[in-house]
Formats: C-alpha cells, structure tokens, sequence
C-alpha cells in the first residue's frame, strides 16, 4: 500500500508571502523613523539659526540705543530748548524725535515704529534709517518725550523721573541729605529689521 504525499509547494509560498509582506512592513517603518530623524534635524537647525538671527539683532538694536544716548549727551538732543520744540526732529545721526508721546499699541511699542504706514504719515523718512548692507540691516529708532504735549517740563503733563530722597537726617547727616529733582523721561525704541525680514523691538527709558 502506497502512502500519498501531500505536495509542500503551497505552504512554502504562503511562508514566503508571508515573510515579504513583514520585509516590507519592516521597511516602511524604517522609512517613517529616517523621514522623522531628517525633520527633527531640519527644524533643529531651523531654531538655531532663528536663535542666532534674533541675537544679532538684539546687539545690533544696541547700535541704535547708543546713538540716541549720545544725542542727549553731546547731540542735538543736548539742549533743553531742542527737546521741548513743538516739531518732529530730523537730525544727521539717524534720529526720529518728538517732543510729545507717540500712539503705541498694547505691548507698548510706538505705532510708527510696528507700521510703515503710519511712520510715513507721521512725517518720518525711511531714509533717516540707518543701513548696514553687508549685513543686511536696517535700524530704525524712534525717540518720544513722555508728555501729553510740548513745551516746558510739567509734572501735570509729563511722566517724570524724581530721584529717591534720604529721610530726614539730624545733625551733620542733614546737609548730605540728597534733593529730589523731578526731570522727563524719554522712550527710546528701535526696530532691527534683518535677512528674511525678521524683526526685533529693544526699548529703554531714560531721563534728562
């Protein structure tokens, strides 16, 4: 009597059926993991370089915060007649002045400076900015006094800076007691524009 033998042909297809489709399981998920892996470097490097971007503006925007300090020192900004002149100041080095307090919007940035529109329509140039080619800049600063209007210094009109004073001393202590002045504070904001049109604001106040 003769056994019959079942033929293996179509269990060794089903195996390698079955072992193709885990290859290829296999390899679309090492092709998602690669494609991952190449995003998460792209958008890593991608944030470096916005990081580095966002640095060298802010030491740029210092480059325009220096030269209104300079204006008030030893400038055009020196006098007090110049700082309570019913205009809007133009000067050689780059300065866009006014004797009153400019509209700003909620973070406290004047409007002249987030809008192109209205820093033309406020009687600014473009072409007081000052440029750096090279590097692809452009500094555009902006200084307001914080008074509702100009003219002479008034406590009722303007936002004033009076230095602390000692209290009361007796004796000999009371002739180095030091005297309040009440003086204007002055809003300093520049705006660095740089490559790929990013942006960075930089404020500072100071009183003179």
């Amino acid at each position: 009597m003769h056994k019959r033998i079942a033929p293996r042909s179509s269990n060794r297809q089903q195996e390698s059926g079955i072992v193709m489709v885990m290859a290829l399981i296999c390899l679309v998920l090492m092709l998602v993991a690669a494609i991952a892996l190449t995003r998460s470097s792209t958008n890593s490097l991608l944030q470096a370089g916005n990081l580095a971007f966002k640095r060298d503006l802010l030491n740029q925007a210092e480059r325009g915060m220096a030269a209104a300090v300079k204006e008030f020192s030893s400038g055009t900004l020196m006098a007090e007649s110049a700082r309570i002149a019913d205009q809007l100041n133009l000067d050689a080095n780059k300065l866009h002045y006014s004797s009153s307090m400019l509209a700003s919007n909620e973070q406290g940035i004047p409007n002249v400076l987030v809008n192109d529109g209205t820093f033309a329509s406020a009687g600014m140039l473009s072409s007081q900015d000052y440029t750096d080619t090279a590097a692809g800049i452009a500094i555009r600063t902006v200084v307001d006094r914080q008074c509702t209007a100009a003219g002479a210094y008034d406590t009722a009109t303007c936002v004033g800076n009076t230095p602390a004073v000692a209290a009361a001393q007796t004796g000999s202590m009371s002739i180095k007691r030091a005297k309040g002045e009440s003086r204007a504070t002055y809003r300093i904001s520049v705006r660095v524009t740089g490559p790929r049109n990013t942006q960075v604001f930089h404020q500072m106040v100071v009183a003179y």
